[in-house]
């Protein structure tokens, strides 16, 4: 299989730290894939490099130690694109909960509190597309009363990761890869970024399965 082209083109150097589950010192241990991140981007090994914005560093953080060992290889083909996402951006947190949320679906469409959450992100999204959306009421869950943004990130993956849990290996981590995929890919496409190309998805998917 060739090596894997990022966001914007060029090749993934080779040398760089294996990747493993949790948190490292320092690179020759491994690294998550965040910390693979900030050696790429030449920064201070870090999980929280400052080269990617904090939500879609705790989301690869999260589908780091959440897939398997096999699937995990294949978040090098992400690691790039997720460099100079560090810009403010209000939509960030509603596409990854969109994303959770349709992961979630593909695997139980039938649970009520995902097709709600999905409803709700939906509703953000085209709230925030339309101007003065500020003077329109914020989309509330009818099961909580609450808005979508006050909804934990950590709740909402754990949530994912019930349903998750009753597919088997590769059905999960497909998920998993491509619910972090897409959200890098639909957020550097709302800051005008090179996007995740078609190929590193399909990298990413064909080793899974193969």
């Amino acid at each position: 299989m060739s090596a894997p082209r990022p966001a914007g083109g060029g090749v993934i150097p080779t040398g760089l730290p294996r990747l493993a589950r949790g948190r490292h010192t320092e690179p020759d241990t491994g690294s998550c894939l965040m910390e693979y991140v900030s050696v790429l981007a030449g920064r201070r090994f870090s999980d929280h490099p400052r080269c990617t914005h904090p939500l879609l560093g705790w989301l690869a953080r999260r589908v780091n130690d959440a897939v398997s060992d096999r699937a995990r290889a294949q978040l090098v083909a992400v690691a790039p694109a997720l460099i100079g996402t560090r810009t403010r951006h209000r939509g960030v947190r509603v596409m990854i909960y969109g994303q959770i949320a349709r992961a979630g679906l593909a695997a139980a469409p039938g649970d009520r509190w995902l097709r709600e959450f999905d409803d709700l992100t939906r509703d953000h999204l085209a709230r925030l597309a339309e101007p003065h959306s500020e003077h329109r009421p914020v989309p509330t869950s009818r099961r909580w009363g609450q808005p979508l943004l006050t909804i934990d990130r950590n709740f909402a993956f754990g949530c994912l990761s019930d349903v998750l849990d009753t597919l088997d290996t590769a059905e999960r981590d497909l998920l998993l890869l491509g619910l972090l995929a897409g959200s890098v890919h639909d957020y550097r496409r709302c800051l005008g970024l090179p996007t995740v190309p078609a190929e590193t998805h399909e990298t990413i998917t064909s080793s899974v399965i193969s």
